[in-house]
């Protein structure tokens, strides 16, 4: 006999034991079990415990009264130029990008224009004029891309190290 074998023996074995017990189980009623009546705390259980009231910190006294903590806190202040100055800078850049993207949105038409020309037979113009022109085209998009993207991550990043936060540059 394998090992597989053995195993599915007892298995079966098992499976069938459990269940004789199950059907054992189910001809009895259960009786729901009785929970436990709840603890009822009383006066003397406080008067009990109250010698260690002082271990939970109840008769704490601060360092220094609350008006004091914030007089003794230090101004928080950005490492360089405040949120003015980054807002400033922000909106400079926003604009500096604005006009980027409106070129970059007039070559896309251009390319797009370019790709619907069919080619004319017949011309004397060299054959891959028309395609060429529309590489280079491709090749100006491509690098504008390149430049918004980087003047972004450029702000973003003299921002970070100045401790500019986040929501200036929005």
């Amino acid at each position: 006999m394998t090992s597989r074998t053995s195993y599915r023996c007892r298995g079966i074995g098992l499976l069938l034991s459990a269940c004789a017990a199950a059907s054992a189980g189910a001809a009895e009623p259960r009786q729901p079990q009785a929970r436990p009546r709840a603890r009822l705390y009383t006066n003397a259980d406080l008067e009990r415990v109250h010698p260690f009231a002082t271990e939970t910190g109840v008769s704490s006294v601060p360092a220094f009264p609350p008006g004091e903590a914030r007089a003794a806190e230090p101004e928080p202040r950005s490492r360089g130029r405040g949120e003015a100055a980054w807002r400033r800078e922000a909106a400079a850049v926003r604009e500096r990008l604005r006009a980027l993207a409106e070129r970059a949105a007039g070559l896309r038409a251009r390319i797009a224009e370019r790709a619907r020309e069919s080619p004319v037979f017949g011309r004397r113009r060299g054959e891959g004029g028309a395609t060429s022109s529309l590489a280079a085209l491709q090749a100006q998009l491509a690098a504008l891309e390149r430049r918004i993207r980087s003047t972004e991550d450029d702000l973003a990043e003299r921002a970070r190290r100045d401790g500019a936060l986040p929501g200036w540059l929005r």
